[in-house]
């Protein structure tokens, strides 16, 4: 049997070809700068991990899914970029500008920029008292950017952990959605990380009501039931 060939990794070329600048106004400073986001239009997923992680080749959004102000050091994902009140405004002016200083980051970006822009969000979510959510989704795609690098399952394991908690806190404080996820889906996601967590007893607890809900997508139904037996079978990976 014939065995498959794996895949050249992208050229700086080839990724830089699905990046575009756009100009951006910090909300904080009101400030102009530019930043990079992914033609993901022009992306095709490749599969999709449990966790509702999707794989691309050539560029991964995730690496560009921190939006960051130059001049200030205000960052968070970009679903939460403008959505910051007056007081929280002031709290980044108080506490995370007189610390920033400002860096270049260059494009393609480096996984190691990449880690330190998720860490200048977090940062911002500590500074800004931030919803439990906003916090969740930061931590989980900071995990996500860690599991595709070398000797790094400690590090993602440990922000995956973060996640987890952080949502379970939002499951019973905050509105649905949070923000896309209704409250099955959310159900589903805080069961799969409790899986690759080794919790598989509150992995059965939270995923038990997905599995019988009525009226579901498919994909997540399905995706429900093959949890359901690996957390029996005490399966993380």
């Amino acid at each position: 049997m014939s065995q498959q060939k794996e895949k050249t990794p992208p050229t700086p070329e080839e990724i830089l070809s699905l990046l575009y600048p756009k100009n951006v106004m910090c909300p904080v400073c009101e400030r102009e700068f530019t930043d990079f986001g992914v033609r993901t239009t022009k992306l095709r997923v490749e599969k999709m991990d449990s966790d509702f992680r999707k794989r691309y080749y050539v560029v991964d959004p995730n690496h560009y899914g921190v939006t960051l102000c130059y001049h200030c050091g205000y960052a968070a994902i970009h679903a939460y970029f403008e959505r910051i009140a007056e007081k929280q405004q002031d709290l980044i002016k108080k506490f995370i500008t007189p610390l920033y200083r400002p860096q270049e980051y260059h494009v393609p970006i480096s996984v190691e920029d990449v880690v330190n822009r998720y860490d200048q969000a977090l940062a911002c979510c500590q500074a800004i008292y931030a919803k439990d959510s906003q916090f969740a989704f930061t931590y989980l795609k900071k995990a996500w950017v860690y599991r595709d690098m070398e000797n790094m399952q400690d590090q993602e394991i440990k922000a995956m952990r973060e996640a987890y908690i952080r949502f379970k806190d939002a499951f019973t404080s905050e509105s649905f959605p949070l923000g896309e996820m209704d409250e099955i889906t959310a159900k589903y996601l805080i069961a799969e990380l409790a899986r690759r967590l080794g919790n598989f007893a509150e992995a059965l607890r939270w995923v038990g009501d997905v599995v019988v809900a009525k009226g579901i997508p498919s994909a997540i139904k399905d995706r429900a039931v093959t949890l359901k037996e690996l957390a029996r079978e005490g399966i993380m990976s």
